[in-house]
């Protein structure tokens, strides 16, 4: 019976272990450079034990965004808790973006992509992400920091058909991913700013 429980526990530390360390490789070499004989030689297990936890390459990139945006979204809602104001909660989400950016190879993001499951999953939270942004472009406007006379339905498509444009074109090979995003960001945040937003982004960005 106690072999029986270490195995187990052993399994289930695997669950947790195994999606975590394969999105960071994921994410620093791009998703096709990594085999999945890279993962179970990073985490020195075997192959075949990989394989029995998870069938394909596919899934563990679903299961290690899943797990990532779980941890995403818990952290941002646990700062928006301790954070009552739009431009503190905003200006942190910079901030992650910036760092995350810094090690995660721009592959990543076009090559994830080409994975029905990891798409369809992709495309389903989008959706409520717009829904979620929508709100607090609205939340914002109460608070004075956004102009109420914008369509921000219209501010939400032109960012996602910004970043599109970034991906298509390539232009992670003439510029650096923090550095577009940062000039995006500063441009989009000024631009449906109020003056009392504006003075927030000159006193932390600019």
């Amino acid at each position: 019976m106690q072999k029986t429980n270490i195995t187990t526990s052993y399994r289930e530390d695997l669950h947790e272990r195994i999606p975590m360390a394969a999105i960071r490789l994921f994410q620093q070499k791009g998703v096709k450079a990594v085999r999945m004989d890279d993962i179970a030689n990073h985490l020195q297990i075997s192959k075949r034990t990989l394989y029995e936890i998870y069938d394909n390459k596919e899934d563990l990139l679903l299961e290690g965004i899943k797990r990532t945006e779980e941890i995403y979204s818990r952290e941002m809602e646990e700062f928006a808790c301790k954070n009552n104001d739009v431009m503190r909660i905003i200006l942190h989400f910079y901030e992650v973006k910036l760092q995350q950016l810094e090690y995660i190879n721009p592959l990543f993001f076009t090559e994830m992509t080409r994975y029905h499951k990891v798409d369809d999953y992709l495309n389903k939270i989008s959706v409520e992400k717009k829904q979620n942004v929508l709100q607090f472009f609205m939340r914002g406007i109460a608070e004075g920091y956004f102009l109420p006379s914008l369509n921000y339905d219209i501010v939400v498509r032109l960012g996602e058909a910004s970043m599109n444009y970034v991906m298509n074109s390539k232009l992670y090979e003439e510029y650096p991913l923090q550095e577009i995003f940062k000039n995006f960001v500063s441009v989009l945040l000024r631009g449906y700013c109020t003056e009392k937003g504006q003075r927030v982004l000159d006193a932390t960005l600019f």
